[in-house]
């Protein structure tokens, strides 16, 4: 047993690293807007005052529940050798989507009442890209990894000898199954980045990825939303500001 948790804490740090960066991401880029304020002269309606002022406090408070989770209830029982708790991943994860999706929305709204330079927008849209695919690639280890190493989701065939996954179908996944008819490959971060990236790039999941079960496919629509934002409205401003 002991072996096996230290397996799964060694597979969890570069994803917990991942998420770690997002959030100080997240920091920073909120830091950049509260300045972005802060040099502002412009008059702008009462009620997206109250709405960028709440949102700093939310933003405040994730954060700090954030660090606390990490700090205080994670990382001590990380050191003892004690696997980290479904709970504990999933929390930590929602506070963090939770900063990314506030930044997001603050973001919009200082396009709306601020002047931004096409430089400014392209700075801020760069740290939303990075944080946000951070995030979901913390999101989809997270939907796609117990059931492959855990079996809890996996679906057996009567008409087969091998399961299917609720989750991520990778192409040396289904090279495996098909050729050599085992189910033994895992994927590691490296596949999971790549999987991110791509499908933040393209709005879809790469060419031989498939995607299996409602989770993961609500997971990965909520992606493309997120990004079609970025590229869309942020972008878009920022290319049209250039002159």
């Amino acid at each position: 047993m002991d072996a096996i948790t230290r397996s799964a804490n060694r597979s969890l740090r570069p994803f917990l690293i991942a998420l770690v960066a997002a959030v100080l991401l997240n920091l920073g880029l909120r830091l950049r807007i509260f300045e972005h304020v802060l040099r502002a002269h412009q008059s702008a309606p009462w009620l997206m005052g109250v709405i960028a002022r709440g949102l700093l406090v939310v933003f405040a408070a994730l954060l700090v529940a954030f660090w606390w989770l990490l700090l205080v209830r994670l990382l001590p029982e990380f050191r003892r050798g004690l696997a980290p708790s479904r709970r504990q991943l999933a929390s930590l994860v929602w506070l963090a989507s939770g900063m990314a999706a506030n930044n997001l929305l603050s973001e919009n709204i200082a396009i709306y009442r601020l002047n931004l330079s096409s430089y400014t927008l392209l700075i801020d849209a760069l740290m939303l890209y990075l944080s946000i695919n951070l995030t979901f690639l913390f999101w989809y280890w997270f939907v796609d990894n117990p059931p492959r190493r855990l079996g809890a989701l996996w679906e057996q065939s009567s008409s087969a000898a091998l399961t299917t996954p609720y989750g991520i179908v990778f192409p040396e996944e289904t090279l495996e199954r098909d050729v050599l008819r085992s189910d033994r490959w895992q994927p590691e971060f490296m596949d999971y980045a790549y999987f991110t990236i791509l499908s933040s790039n393209c709005f879809g999941p790469p060419e031989g990825h498939l995607l299996v079960g409602r989770p993961i496919k609500v997971l990965h629509s909520v992606h493309s939303l997120a990004m079609i934002t970025v590229f869309i409205v942020i972008l878009a401003r920022a290319i049209n500001t250039l002159n």
